[in-house]
């Protein structure tokens, strides 16, 4: 029976620092969530980012390749494939822009997925999946 306020004082002292253990780690938690929030805003603009510069490294090469072929053509004094000549219009000059549009899609429609980095590839604790 002597013993009875000594339990009694132990039990609200556990009590207490479990209730602080439980508010710790909802604090935890929450700061946790706010990272991990702040890491996928992060993940979109950088994905966002890398499309945009996937269609201006796209739209770069098929800008340099009609102007290649035309510097070729050019330096060679021989018209572009499909036309009469500089100054002619007609079907065949129609013709040449289809055949430009067409490679422009298959080049867009084959895009390279990039190569992870060797870095990512070392740690296999860390899950790619979403959250």
């Amino acid at each position: 029976m002597a013993l009875m306020p000594l339990l009694v004082l132990l039990f609200i002292v556990s009590y207490g620092i479990l209730t602080a253990l439980v508010f710790e780690q909802g604090r935890t938690i929450e700061s946790q969530r706010g990272l991990i929030r702040e890491m996928l805003k992060d993940s979109t603009q950088l994905a966002t980012l890398k499309g945009k510069l996937a269609r201006d490294d796209g739209r770069r090469v098929l800008e340099k390749a009609p102007a290649a072929a035309d510097q070729k053509n050019a330096d060679s004094g021989a018209p572009a494939v499909g036309t009469k000549g500089p100054d002619a219009k007609g079907p065949g000059a129609k013709g040449s822009d289809k055949d430009t549009k067409r490679s422009g899609k298959s080049t867009h429609s084959t895009k390279e997925i990039p190569q992870r980095p060797a870095a990512d590839l070392e740690d296999v604790r860390r899950s790619t999946g979403l959250i």
